[in-house]
């Protein structure tokens, strides 16, 4: 049986989630509301992936409180609904960029105790820690550009 391109494309989001340690479940859900670019209730994407009402809610639940996906409600309605966050991609970017500063910051404290021990040692420590801020101040860039960009399609709209 040939998989549609749409539903490849959700199970490919799931694959990249799962490869970055996070779980299948949540990429696909991801994908989901990429492709379809509008908000489902839990059972709906329950049916739509094929996968459990527990699972679906522990996934967007997780996904909600990172920020990539929002909850949403409706007057007389009992049901949630989840729909993709605005920003979603800056999001990630800026959480990435926040783990990476505190890695260089963590670095930064174990190379004090090491600049006078041995200078090889401290200079390949120092590369690590100068990587780590690197990364982390392109990362906020990118994702401050990914805002004004946004930013400025929503003003032109």
């Amino acid at each position: 049986m040939k998989i549609s391109s749409v539903d490849r494309f959700i199970e490919e989001m799931g694959l990249i989630a799962q490869e970055a340690g996070e779980s299948r479940i949540s990429g696909r859900i991801v994908g989901l509301l990429i492709v379809e670019d509008r908000e489902f209730s839990l059972a709906q994407i329950s049916e739509r992936l094929g996968i459990s009402r527990a699972s679906v809610s522990t996934n967007a639940r997780m996904l909600a409180r990172r920020g990539v996906i929002r909850r949403t409600a409706h007057a007389g309605d009992r049901q949630d609904y989840y729909e993709l966050s605005a920003l979603p991609f800056a999001d990630r970017l800026e959480e990435i960029a926040g783990q990476f500063a505190r890695h260089a910051r963590t670095i930064g404290n174990c190379l004090e105790g090491m600049r006078h021990e041995n200078t090889a040692m401290t200079d390949r420590v120092k590369s690590v820690q100068s990587f780590f801020e690197q990364s982390s101040h392109i990362l906020k860039g990118w994702a401050n550009s990914l805002e004004h960009e946004t930013a400025s399609r929503e003003d032109g709209q």
